[in-house]
């Protein structure tokens, strides 16, 4: 699945998560576009997660889509800063990015 954004239909600002009032002018109305790819920001990694007992590493990354707004997705492994990525949402409906 591709990650749908969010794009002002009066002043052309794009956000995500979608909003009910653009921020920027105040308008209503929306048109979707998608966030096929983007660069990572910085990345972390969670090691110890609440609850379970074998948990495995997360991989974490702030990524600033092509588009303009920022998500956070998991990653497959660790990538360095400024790493180009592809984004996607998978079958749990989670934002990933695989390292281009």
């Amino acid at each position: 699945m591709n990650l749908d954004i969010t794009q002002c239909a009066q002043c052309g600002l794009k956000l995500f998560p979608a909003r009910y009032f653009c921020p920027a002018c105040g308008c209503n109305a929306w048109t979707r576009c998608v966030a096929g790819s983007g660069t990572v920001m910085e990345s972390t990694v969670v090691r110890h997660r609440a609850g379970e007992q074998e948990a495995h590493a997360v991989h974490l990354a702030t990524v600033r889509t092509s588009e303009g707004p920022v998500v956070i997705a998991r990653l497959d492994g660790p990538v360095p800063d400024g790493t180009s990525v592809r984004l996607e949402i998978d079958d749990m409906h989670r934002i990933i990015a695989r390292a281009l």
